[in-house]
């Protein structure tokens, strides 16, 4: 598997712990939603920071045609994030910016940054290298706090994240497309979201980042990778660019899923792209 999460991890291993069923889906920040799924409190759901794109490096013509690139790739959505700024964002669709996302692999990275939580504050142990698990891992986190995951998710992760309600079936976790990228700030950001250390520090810089490609050419950034939701949804990272782009897509029947072109177009729109294996802005100006 190209993304991270569900190849083998370490301090995955058989987890033991138990959620308790009666009553657990009616605690504070959980409830039903009306299709079944459970619903997952979050804050006001307010807009990330916004800059101009040329503010952030990007010469405006060239992002234009990576965006002409993504429709072409028939996205639904299109979202670049640099310095923890939205410095663009696209929809096709009548449900637009309010639509959710399946998270796949980036909610598999949610459990983790929410398992990182519980290590520190509730004393989850993290045994050794194991096949990833994300059922036992949150049943072993709930053994460990006494909370559900969906709980714990909820006054852990996603209200510091000052996300909109999410929805949780068990399998996977919905949001919007730009609360994903509230997660990609942790990422970026060694566990801190606009300033504040959500996740505890060094724990992101533990979790695997396989760099394989499956498009045409290699990254253009030397440390990129990548999650994968379902189809062609993509959320790249560039750590050094301190830069997110998420792409949401159905896989087209037929066609091949090219997962370099699009995120190099944008890569290669920075003014301030450092040479191959260089120093970033962010290396020189921390914070920046």
């Amino acid at each position: 598997m190209n993304g991270w999460p569900r190849s083998a991890w370490w301090g995955l291993a058989a987890l033991a712990g138990v959620v308790a069923a009666a009553g657990i889906w009616h605690w504070h920040g959980v409830r039903n939603a009306s299709d079944g799924a459970l619903l997952i409190a979050g804050g006001d759901g307010g807009g990330l920071p916004r800059a101009a794109a040329g503010a952030e490096g990007f010469e405006t013509a060239a992002l234009q045609a990576a965006a002409a690139l993504a429709a072409e790739q028939h996205s639904t959505a299109l979202l670049i994030m640099r310095h923890g700024h939205l410095v663009f964002e696209q929809y096709t669709g009548s449900d637009g910016a309010d639509a959710l996302v399946d998270g796949g692999e980036m909610a598999d990275t949610l459990l983790l940054l929410a398992a990182g939580i519980a290590v520190a504050q509730d004393g989850l142990v993290m045994p050794a290298a194991a096949p990833f698990d994300a059922a036992r891992l949150s049943a072993a986190m709930g053994g460990a706090s006494g909370r559900s995951y969906p709980q714990y998710l909820s006054r852990n992760l996603w209200q510091p994240l000052n996300a909109a309600p999410a929805k949780w079936s068990g399998a996977t976790l919905r949001a919007r497309a730009v609360d994903w990228l509230r997660v990609a700030e942790l990422l970026l950001h060694d566990g801190r979201f606009e300033g504040t250390q959500v996740v505890p520090p060094g724990w992101v810089a533990r979790l695997s980042q396989p760099r394989e490609t499956s498009g045409a050419e290699p990254f253009a950034a030397v440390d990129m990778y990548y999650l994968r939701g379902p189809g062609a949804t993509r959320l790249w990272l560039a750590p050094r660019l301190d830069l997110a782009v998420l792409r949401v897509a159905a896989a087209q029947p037929g066609a091949a899923i090219d997962g370099t072109r699009l995120p190099n177009m944008i890569v290669r729109a920075l003014r301030d792209r450092p040479a191959s294996g260089g120093g970033s802005l962010n290396d020189l100006v921390p914070g920046h």
